[in-house]
C-alpha cells in the first residue's frame, strides 16, 4: 500500500549511528592518519548495513510488512537498497584504505580475503541482473523464473561478506562497538535469509482447482482448501502457482474474492507469458499452492466518503471487498469500472446486487468503447458526493491515476488521500 507522501529512509538511522562510531573511533585514538581510515571503513560499513536489511525486508515477515505498509511498498525499498549496496560495493572495490589492523590468524586473514572477492564480483552480476529487466540495446527480456532463481544466491553471497568483515583486517579489534554493530547486522541478515528459505513451506496452503471460467476479461479461478485455509482479508494478494509442469512458478495475484469456508476466485488477465500459459493450461482438479495474504489494501482502513476506481483487470480487490459489504460499515462508498469494452467486464452482478441493496454503495460501469476516455470531470459528474471530502482508492494502470489526479486537483477537488498498491516487484 503506498500512503501519498509518506517516505520512509531505512538507510538514515544507520548512517546516524555509524557517524556517531567513527567520531567515538578517532576521538579515541586521536591519530589524523588512523582516523580518516576509521571514517572510511565507516562509510564503506554503511554499505554491509544497508545489505543486511535487504534480506528482513524482502522475506516478507508480518510485522514488516505493517511497518512499511504492504509487501509492495517493502519491494520499492528493497530495490532502492539493492542500487545502494550496488554503489558502495564498487567504492569498497576501487578506493581501498590502508587498513593496518588486526585479524585473528593470518588463515583466516586470507581466506576473508579471498571471500570478499568472489562475493564482490558475484554481487556486482546478480546485482545488476536484478536491476536490469530488458538487455540493453534488444528486445531480450530476462525470464522472471530465471531472475527469481539467481536471486536466492544472493543470500549466499551476503555470508560470504559477513565473514570478510568479521576476519578481514581492520582498524578496529573484536571487541570494539563498531564491530558489535556489523556482527548484529550479519546475524540479523543471515536469520532472515535462513526464513526466507522456510517461508514457502511455513505460509502456503494447498488448494484445488473446481471451477475455471475462461471470461473475455479474465481468466477466473475458483479453489476449495485441502487442508488449512488461507488467511487473507478482501482487498489482499497472494503468491499463486499451480504444481504442473511449465506453471509452477509463484506469481503474485490479488485475491479476487475468499469465503468464510476458504474457497478463493482469482481473476488473472492474460497480459503475459505467464498468465496466458496459465489461461491455457490450468483444468478443474489442479492442485495449486497459495501463500498469502499480503498487503494493506482495504477500505476500512480508509475514510467515511470513498471513491474506488479501477482500471481494467484493477477491479479484483474492490470486487473481493464490494462482496463482503453489509451496509454497517460507516462508509459511503462509490465505484468506478472502468474498461475498453463492457464484455470485459467481470464482476458485473455482484456489483449491480450490493448496489441495488445495500445504501452505502453506488456503482458506474465506465464503457470507453461507448463513453470514450473517463476523466476527472466524468468522475465529479457520476459521484454522489464531493470527490474532495473522500479517498481515492485505485487499482489499475498507473497513467489513468496520474492523469484522474492531475484532474482532480486542477478542478479544486483534490481527495482527501490517495491509496495504491505497487505490484512492480522486480
Amino acid at each position: 500500500m503506498i500512503f501519498v507522501g509518506a517516505q520512509i529512509d531505512c538507510g538514515c538511522i544507520h548512517r546516524l549511528d555509524i557517524d556517531w562510531f567513527c567520531g567515538l573511533a578517532c576521538h579515541t585514538r586521536r591519530q589524523s592518519h588512523q582516523c580518516r581510515n576509521d571514517v572510511f571503513a565507516c562509510r564503506i560499513v554503511h554499505g554491509f548495513c544497508r545489505y543486511g536489511d535487504r534480506p528482513v525486508l524482502g522475506d516478507a515477515a508480518p510485522f514488516i510488512e505493517r511497518l512499511f505498509g504492504g509487501l509492495d511498498r517493502i519491494y520499492q525499498v528493497h530495490r532502492k537498497i539493492g542500487i545502494a549496496v550496488l554503489v558502495l560495493i564498487l567504492v569498497h572495490y576501487f578506493i581501498t584504505p590502508d587498513f593496518k589492523g588486526l585479524s585473528l590468524t593470518s588463515g583466516l586473514n586470507q581466506l576473508a580475503a579471498m571471500f570478499g572477492e568472489y562475493a564482490f564480483y558475484g554481487f556486482v552480476v546478480l546485482l545488476i541482473f536484478s536491476l536490469v529487466k530488458i538487455i540493453p540495446r534488444t528486445k531480450i527480456e530476462i525470464p522472471y523464473h530465471i531472475w527469481r532463481i539467481t536471486h536466492r544466491f544472493i543470500g549466499v553471497l551476503f555470508i560470504l561478506v559477513a565473514f570478510h568483515q568479521m576476519f578481514i583486517k581492520r582498524p578496529y579489534d573484536g571487541t570494539a562497538l563498531l564491530a558489535s554493530y556489523l556482527n548484529i547486522f550479519a546475524l540479523i541478515g543471515i536469520g532472515s535469509y535462513i526464513y526466507t528459505q522456510l517461508l514457502p513451506w511455513l505460509r502456503t496452503r494447498s488448494y484445488e482447482v473446481f471451477d475455471v471460467n475462461r471470461h473475455e476479461g479474465a481468466t477466473i479461478i475458483s479453489a476449495r482448501p485441502t487442508g488449512r485455509p488461507l488467511k487473507a482479508k478482501p482487498g489482499q494478494f497472494g503468491f499463486f502457482r499451480v504444481n504442473k509442469s511449465g506453471l509452477r512458478e509463484p506469481h503474485p495475484f490479488t485475491i479476487a474474492g475468499i469465503d468464510d469456508d476458504g474457497v478463493v476466485r482469482f481473476a488473472i488477465k492474460a497480459l503475459g507469458d505467464y498468465t496466458k500459459a496459465l489461461r491455457e493450461g490450468i483444468a478443474v482438479g489442479d492442485s495449486v499452492t497459495l501463500e498469502g495474504g499480503y498487503g494493506h489494501f482495504n477500505h476500512r482502513r480508509g475514510g467515511k466518503k470513498q471513491i474506488w476506481l479501477a482500471g481494467g483487470i484493477g477491479i479484483t480487490p474492490f470486487l473481493a471487498m464490494a462482496s463482503r459489504l453489509k451496509g454497517d460499515e460507516g462508509q459511503d462508498i462509490h465505484l468506478v469500472y472502468c474498461v475498453r469494452d463492457r464484455s470485459e467486464a467481470i464482476g458485473l452482478e455482484t456489483f449491480e446486487t450490493q448496489a441495488g441493496k445495500l445504501q452505502n454503495f453506488s456503482f458506474v460501469l465506465h464503457d470507453s468503447a461507448k463513453d470514450g476516455r473517463l476523466d476527472a470531470e466524468k468522475i465529479v459528474a457520476a459521484s454522489a458526493f464531493d470527490p474532495g471530502e473522500a479517498d481515492l482508492w485505485f487499482c489499475g494502470p498507473p497513467p489513468l491515476r496520474a492523469a484522474i489526479e492531475k484532474g482532480l486537483k486542477a478542478l479544486g477537488k483534490t481527495p482527501r488521500r490517495v491509496e495504491f498498491e505497487q505490484f512492480q516487484f522486480r
